[in-house]
């Protein structure tokens, strides 16, 4: 992949790539009624009722998928079909993400969605069921490993969800070592927001069983069950990866820090993966209340690699700053990183003025902590400014004098400004 360097006023950007991570992401941008088929996805069985993207994209603020393309509407008796993953998962952990909307379920439950052996279109893991809750209007779902064989019994929810509501779900599969039949699988449901770490509990779980574990994972499958059994819903936002950062989360930062490098801090961050990024704003306070953009940075858009970034911030102020970063969709939709604080405390006394009152001359005394350039000003009572200039301090103590003599008795202020800092003091010409 090319560099791209950009150059703007008090910014810095450099863009970089390594390996991915995230090797499936399909939002079903196609034409609207196209056929799954005519677009990577193969036939599992059935050529009745075919999958079709035809169904106006689900929304899921902070979700990468959320709104882009169509969606994918699911009933029974029908086409089921798998795709691939660009690169099969053998060990470690395999997770894949996807929005979902239930609108009808039945009492015994049947599943839509699993993962798959690659080349196979039977060998189904991590199967995801929905079934019908006692109360009318809500539903449970359900996880099993392994479908070949004596099929595992799903194992449901105590949580109901409610039918027609949009929900992202997170599969998980992890390879577990210690036998050959000991991995386990989990169905972590959300209604509202996307946690950063993968949560210790999902709402159903499964380890173990009678049949033997995977060993590769490369596809998923989207199924329409039997008419008395399957739900009827809408799916979409599909991902498939290696961590929950790569399929749960818009963009899931690797690092970000601040360096203060003489009169100015660089901001370097980075990205496993990006979906629907539009940008990234920084913003800057200097009470972690009150933010400010001071310049934003292009993000890459739509990323299964690692991403570098570097923005410099040329105003260092003196004191206490705080950074964050603010992620924005193509859809609007917003994120914010954590936030940084440096410390800058460049002038340890600028109000020592000599002598006071002063009659042909003073004397400016400035400790400063670094190498910094400062602006000087003296102002009469109207505001008119008699002198102004600037003086590079060093780090130490600073002597700066000013030639007065021909300024009239009166009141007068000296004004430093440094880095932003401004400190004023009154003196009085005799």
């Amino acid at each position: 992949m090319k560099k791209i360097i950009y150059f703007l006023t008090a910014l810095c950007l450099t863009v970089a790539s390594t390996n991915a991570q995230t090797y499936l992401i399909d939002n079903f941008g196609y034409s609207t009624n196209d056929s799954l088929l005519n677009n990577g996805w193969v036939l599992a069985s059935s050529t009745v009722n075919p999958l079709r993207a035809s169904a106006t994209g689900l929304t899921y603020t902070g979700y990468s998928g959320s709104g882009i393309g169509n969606a994918v509407p699911m009933t029974n008796n029908g086409q089921d079909l798998v795709k691939d993953a660009s690169t099969p998962l053998t060990s470690g952990s395999v997770y894949s993400s996807f929005l979902m909307n239930v609108s009808a379920a039945q009492a015994a439950g049947d599943y839509f969605y699993g993962l798959v052996t690659p080349a196979s279109v039977s060998a189904f893991y991590a199967r995801v069921f929905i079934k019908s809750a006692t109360t009318s209007g809500y539903f449970f779902i359900g996880i099993s490993k392994y479908s070949v064989g004596t099929a595992e019994t799903a194992v449901y929810s105590t949580d109901s969800f409610s039918l027609s509501t949009t929900y992202l779900c997170v599969l998980k599969y992890q390879y577990n070592t210690s036998t050959t039949a000991d991995d386990s699988a989990k169905i972590f449901v959300f209604s509202s927001g996307i946690p950063t770490t993968e949560p210790a509990i999902g709402k159903a779980a499964t380890i173990g069983g009678t049949n033997v574990d995977a060993t590769s994972l490369g596809r998923v499958l989207l199924r329409q069950g039997t008419a008395a059994n399957a739900p009827s819903l809408t799916v979409d936002g599909i991902r498939f990866g290696t961590s929950w950062g790569n399929v749960a989360l818009p963009v899931q930062f690797t690092t970000f820090n601040a360096v203060k490098s003489n009169n100015t801090v660089v901001l370097n961050w980075a990205t496993a993966s990006e979906m629907n990024n539009d940008r990234f704003e920084i913003e800057k306070s200097s009470d972690n209340k009150n933010f400010v953009t001071i310049g934003d940075v292009k993000g890459a858009g739509n990323s299964s690699l690692t991403v570098y970034y570097t923005f410099t911030d040329m105003n260092l102020l003196n004191g206490t700053s705080y950074y964050r970063l603010k992620q924005i969709d193509l859809d609007g939709n917003t994120s914010f990183s954590k936030t940084l604080i440096v410390t800058n405390t460049v002038a340890k006394n600028i109000s020592t003025m000599l002598p006071n009152p002063f009659s042909n001359e003073i004397n400016i005394h400035v400790n400063s902590s670094v190498n910094t350039p400062a602006t000087i000003e003296l102002i009469d009572m109207l505001g008119k400014i008699h002198y102004s200039g600037i003086e590079l301090l060093t780090s130490g103590d600073n002597k700066i004098s000013i030639n007065t003599q021909q300024l009239n008795n009166g009141i007068y202020f000296v004004r430093v400004n440094i880095n932003g800092e401004v400190t004023t003091q009154k003196i009085i010409k005799r």
